[in-house]
């Protein structure tokens, strides 16, 4: 009896070595007409041609091919997500059903999403599987389970394996199709159309059944279906599906389009923005032709969701953005705007199809760095603008009530639905002249010195500054002063020396002063100082969680660089940096790194310095 206990297992020890893997191939599936089946990745059929089976989504799912004979199937490790990406919309809807072949030894639960990738916004659907463990499943899931999304464009897939991050799959044989008994339906299309448009007849499309066909609208906001005939209510777009009664020989099938309302109105504007008539005193300006600018950064950062170009209307300077989704607009160190006695913000926009505008103001706090633990923000709601018209908005800045301070304001975001806006005249301004108009604040290292220069464009009852001094952006003392012009509407320029700086970082603000006693803050601008013979790394916030500034020692190579390195020992970012650079802050976006421990190395050539990073 032992003998045959031993023997017993050793063998069910063996079939679950062997059940680490299929040992063989799917069952091949059946011989079909090309009208009854789209394959997407199958060895009997011919597939669909362009489809990117790994797209870079930032997943940990590893993908590769696996043979058993002369069959080919795919291999999902660590699956945590992975995506399928079309090189165009799959039109599925004369289809009833997907199949998909898949063999797991330890997935518990796979689900199976459709994408809708356009017109925006996209929507995805999941259905989910339970697999049988150790064997092949052959899965049929009937397309009426993803009611929500339009199958006559379906852009991606997305598989989920559960558990998460550590299911192996193998999947073959994807494919839609219909039973011989259902209808082929093809050549169903709704031109596009423009709101005012008159009530027009659907054009039905082509089968091979008798059977009559009736209509739906998806979105009755968009457009009506009464018998074969659409009335246009909205703009927008809707999801027209034709459905075919049976007949003697078929079954009953449906098919959709896309029906998109346009506003009938201009698509690109023929006039400029309307001329700002505040008196430059009174206004704070980033984008106008009307007014002497503050600088700006960037006015599409890296991390946004918008397409922007510089154009003109009527001769106007004027900014474009394309599907924007939020265009994310920065004006850090020098640029920042001390907006605390501005009472309103001010924005142009035209636009033929944003249904809806949002601004959103981010104040770095008073230590002028991102992350730094004082920030705050608020998002507004602007009215829902006019389309084919400039619409003027002017924001209370009291309505910002997110907002805990506004000495200190960064960052400007512009917020639609994947829509083209036209952008101009944007700026701060007050009913009454602005103590003081500051063009710019700078502080760079002068020998052993920093020297601080500041220039303003306008002056009304300016006492004069104290120059104030931190080692830590929180706690300041004065160092200088130094006395305004008082009232000016030229441009009047103001120097002053630190002789005696910190080792490190030092940072500096304004403390502007009326006559009549009030004051305000400038932005906060800062310089390192550090031994000739090192060179230094550190970095705030840490952890983070989408940007660190990274403070600069003395670089003297022109080949330095900044290496971000996991875990794996894996390059993710370098950053070529220049002796120019010394001394200085350095702000990298890391929002689309993983989570987890990085090494952030400093190369000087013949120095290097490295220091740990958490993102979060």
């Amino acid at each position: 009896m032992k003998k045959s206990y031993l023997l017993l297992f050793f063998v069910l020890g063996s079939l679950q070595i062997q059940a680490q893997a299929p040992s063989t191939a799917a069952t091949t599936p059946p011989t079909r007409n090309s009208t009854d089946v789209i394959s997407l990745y199958s060895q009997a059929y011919t597939n669909v041609a362009g489809t990117d089976w790994n797209p870079g989504w930032g997943q940990s799912t590893q993908v590769s091919n696996f043979n058993i004979g002369s069959d080919t199937m795919i291999k999902y490790t660590n699956l945590n997500y992975q995506g399928v990406q079309f090189a165009s919309g799959v039109n599925a809807s004369n289809m009833t059903k997907l199949h998909l072949d898949i063999w797991t030894n330890n997935c518990t639960s796979f689900e199976v999403f459709f994408v809708n990738t356009s017109p925006s916004p996209s929507v995805e659907q999941n259905f989910v599987i339970t697999p049988t463990l150790n064997g092949w499943n052959s899965i049929d899931i009937d397309l009426s389970n993803y009611t929500n999304i339009a199958l006559h464009n379906i852009g991606q897939f997305k598989f989920v394996g559960i558990p998460f991050g550590s299911s192996t799959v193998y999947i073959d044989n994807i494919y839609f199709w219909k039973s011989p008994a259902t209808p082929t339906i093809t050549g169903f299309t709704i031109p596009n159309k423009n709101m005012g448009n008159p009530k027009f007849k659907i054009t039905p499309p082509t089968s091979n059944s008798l059977g009559a066909f009736s209509y739906t609208s998806s979105n009755t906001g968009v457009a009506t279906v009464n018998g074969d005939s659409i009335t246009l209510v909205g703009v927008g777009h809707t999801y027209i599906k034709a459905t075919q009664a049976p007949d003697s020989t078929y079954t009953a099938g449906t098919i959709s389009t896309t029906l998109n309302v346009a506003s009938g109105l201009p698509t690109t504007p023929t006039n400029a923005a309307p001329t700002p008539s505040r008196p430059a005193a009174n206004v704070i300006s980033k984008y106008s032709n009307a007014y002497t600018n503050g600088g700006v950064d960037t006015w599409s950062a890296p991390w946004d969701q918008a397409d922007v170009a510089d154009v003109q209307v009527q001769g106007n300077d004027t900014k474009l953005y394309t599907n924007l989704v939020f265009a994310g607009i920065e004006f850090v160190g020098a640029n920042m705007v001390n907006a605390t006695n501005a009472q309103f913000f001010h924005i142009d926009i035209w636009t033929p199809n944003a249904t809806n505008f949002k601004v959103k103001l981010v104040d770095f706090g008073a230590n002028g760095a991102y992350g730094g633990g004082d920030d705050s923000e608020h998002e507004y709601t602007c009215t829902p603008p006019a389309f084919s018209t400039w619409v003027s908005y002017d924001i209370p800045m009291a309505d910002f009530t997110g907002l805990a301070a506004k000495a200190h304001l960064a960052q400007l975001l512009l917020i639609s639905s994947g829509s083209t806006v036209y952008v101009d005249n944007v700026f701060f301004w007050s009913n009454s002249p602005l103590p003081i108009t500051l063009s710019s604040f700078t502080a760079s290292k002068e020998g052993s010195t920093a020297k601080l220069n500041w220039i303003t464009s306008f002056e009304n009852n300016n006492k004069g500054f104290d120059v104030q001094k931190s080692n830590d952006g929180k706690n300041w003392e004065t160092i200088d002063y130094v006395a305004g012009v008082g009232f000016s509407t030229t441009e009047s320029t103001y120097t002053s020396t630190d002789e005696s700086p910190f080792k490190g970082t030092n940072f500096y603000r304004l403390k502007q002063m009326d006559l009549d006693g009030k004051t305000s803050y400038s932005n906060i601008v800062s310089v390192r100082f550090a031994d000739r013979e090192t060179v230094g790394l550190s970095f705030f916030p840490n952890p983070t969680k989408d940007k660190v500034v990274i403070l600069i020692d003395e670089i003297q190579n022109k080949n330095a660089s900044i290496d971000f390195i996991n875990l794996q020992g894996k390059v993710i970012k370098t950053i070529a940096i220049t002796e120019q650079q010394s001394n200085s802050n350095l702000i990298v976006d890391v929002s689309n790194f993983s989570r987890g421990l990085y090494i952030v190395k400093l190369n000087n050539g013949s120095v290097v310095k490295t220091n740990k990073l958490i993102i979060n």
